[in-house]
């Protein structure tokens, strides 16, 4: 038996030239899509409202997810949103409406005890709340309306708060016209 050697040629290393041009390539890109995270904001550090209203802070007294319901072109609204007291004591809550440039004090005012927090659509744990109402709302849905909070504690702030159609979730929240 005969003893067969082969011998295979040893791959040579890439040229010196062509190594640096890969290592300044790569380099260059990761440069590049790192660059995006450098003028770009970190949006998950942004503040937003994760809902269909808007937020208000009034002091310790926190109004969320505040809107307005109604058909508009001068139908009544209900207003919706959450009032949170985050102080130790009671608050009374008095909202107060933009419209065609007057302000329009709404009702019923709101009593909210501490540490606890109170619907201005009038819904709760038995639904037995009085909704908080504008007589009415010049604004189409999709516009805007300026709503002011004021607390008994003396703090206020102001928003402006989209108007929604009684539909979907808003869609018990129809207003009854008292006019006719």
């Amino acid at each position: 038996m005969s003893l067969v050697i082969s011998r295979t040629a040893a791959q040579q290393p890439a040229s010196r030239p062509r190594r640096l041009a890969v290592v300044g390539l790569a380099l260059a890109a990761a440069l590049s899509l790192g660059a995006c995270q450098m003028s770009s904001p970190v949006t998950t550090d942004m503040g937003y409202d994760p809902a269909d209203g808007v937020s208000l802070n009034a002091g310790d007294i926190a109004v969320r997810d505040l809107l307005v319901v109604s058909q508009g072109d001068g139908a009544p609204g209900v207003v919706s949103g959450q009032v949170v007291n985050n102080t130790p004591e009671s608050a009374d809550i008095t909202l107060t409406a933009t419209v065609d440039g007057q302000a329009v004090p709404l009702e019923p005012m709101v009593t909210v005890e501490p540490g606890t927090s109170v619907r201005l659509d009038g819904g709760g744990p038995d639904g037995s709340g009085t909704p908080v109402t504008i007589p009415s709302v010049t604004a189409r849905p999709g516009g805007i309306v300026e709503i002011t909070v004021q607390t008994s504690q003396g703090a206020g702030d102001s928003g402006l708060a989209p108007v929604l159609l009684p539909d979907g979730y808003y869609a018990d929240l129809l207003p009854t016209d008292t006019s006719e």
